[in-house]
């Protein structure tokens, strides 16, 4: 019987228009007065992520791809940043590519160019969501981006050189997955050995500590209440959702998901822009109450 569900954000909980319908939401509630934990498992940032669910539902949330855990309070209860000797390496590979990049901190997130942020959100979102034009997709930035919480800085310098900053995760963009992204991920994950390289999207790489990951993190989460990991459920559709699906008792994958989480997961359900979370959440419901 399923405790607990993991569900990933972009491309899986969030819709075409970058919300979480109201039948998602139906959906966690209705698992929460069936006695089924709902946790947000997420590349994203606490302050990133948590504006989405507009206080309708407070889970705990595993963000920066298990970089940081915090509980349905919103304490943190884990955290796994970026080592200090990696971090030059891991820039230096990003600027040898000629690829932007973000830098996720402690102490929030560090965009050196507003441009850049922009379009990139914009190309995400077409990527995403293909029916998507990049027309609406760049309006439909320009004013998220006013909400987000973001800190725009010159340069990156004075967050790697002082020490009052954690580093927890670093994500680099570029459209060309293939010419650049591809050569790029193999490089750090050969020269740099104590971080894990996922995508959550085409257009991106993200960089972690090798014990920053979402199947790491769900476990542990896990068993600091006595849920086993057959009592699990993960939902998602990219890269950096495979340890969890991997790890999970029932792996979930997206209609949407790429097709090595097609491969992995046991169970599938409909895409993100058709309530997928809510349909394998509703069912899971009504087959936990057809077993008590």
């Amino acid at each position: 019987m399923i405790k607990l569900i993991a569900s990933d954000m972009d491309g899986t909980l969030l819709n075409e228009k970058m919300e979480v319908s109201d039948r998602n939401i139906q959906a966690i509630k209705e698992a929460e007065k069936a006695g089924i934990e709902f946790l947000i498992a997420t590349g994203r940032g606490l302050s990133e992520a948590k504006p989405f669910l507009k206080n309708h539902v407070h889970p705990g949330f595993i963000t920066l791809n298990g970089a940081e855990v915090f509980n349905s309070n919103e304490k943190l209860i884990s955290s796994n940043p970026i080592s200090k000797t990696s971090q030059k390496g891991i820039v230096d590979c990003f600027n040898k590519y000629n690829v932007y990049f973000e830098v996720i901190t402690d102490k929030g997130i560090f965009s050196n160019d507003r441009e850049a942020r922009v379009q990139n959100l914009a190309n995400l979102l077409v990527k995403l969501n293909p029916r998507t034009s990049f027309k609406q997709a760049l309006r439909d930035t320009q004013e998220r981006v006013k909400m987000m919480p973001m800190n725009f800085v010159d340069n990156y310098d004075h967050l790697f050189q002082d020490d009052s900053y954690q580093i927890m995760k670093l994500i680099g963009f570029n459209e060309h997955q293939h010419r650049i992204l591809a050569p790029l991920k193999k490089e750090i994950s050969k020269n740099i050995k104590d971080v894990v390289v996922t995508s959550s999207s085409p257009n991106n790489v993200e960089v972690n500590s090798v014990n920053a990951q979402k199947g790491i993190a769900l476990l542990q989460y896990a068993k600091n209440k006595n849920i086993l990991p057959e009592e699990i459920m993960a939902i998602g559709d990219n890269l950096n959702d495979y340890s969890m699906i991997r790890d999970a008792g029932v792996g979930v994958a997206m209609a949407n998901a790429i097709p090595a989480i097609k491969e992995l997961a046991q169970v599938s359900t409909d895409s993100n822009i058709n309530d997928g979370v809510a349909k394998i959440i509703e069912k899971t419901v009504a087959d936990s109450q057809q077993q008590d």
